[in-house]
């Protein structure tokens, strides 16, 4: 593993570790849940970014050869699931602090909106730029 790779760890480990000594002393840990899921999506995607980005390999599964624009292209993808996750983590351990009302709207229902306007925006580039990718 490389010292990025493993610094990259470390960090999120230390966020993880301070999180838990914080939020373990109320009755909010639970709202913790979505934040530590987005942050270990944000790790995978940060980590594949080091090789092979994640989103390469979802697209090598149903395109087995891919020219140097596609991967070009995957590598762009990436860093923006990488840019957005890290926003959406940024507002989910802010929604923490927050009335539970915003909270539930926030995590419950508007993240899910945000995370299919992600994957429409993507697939309606990805057909307009990549007509071979239909």
């Amino acid at each position: 593993m490389s010292a990025a790779v493993k610094a990259v760890l470390k960090v999120f480990l230390a966020a993880g570790i301070v999180w838990l000594v914080y939020f373990l002393r109320g009755n909010v840990y639970f709202r913790l849940y979505p934040a530590v899921m987005c942050t270990f999506a944000l790790a995978a995607f940060i980590v594949s970014s080091f090789k092979t980005p994640m989103v390469e390999v979802f697209a090598r599964r149903r395109h087995a050869h891919l020219d140097a624009g596609q991967i070009r292209y995957c590598r762009k993808v990436n860093g923006c699931w990488i840019v957005f996750l890290s926003l959406h983590l940024a507002v989910t351990v802010a929604s923490v602090f927050m009335p539970i009302g915003f909270w539930a709207f926030y995590n419950g229902f508007f993240a899910y909106l945000l995370f299919a306007a992600m994957f429409l925006g993507e697939w309606l580039v990805r057909r307009k730029k990549k007509g071979s990718w239909k």
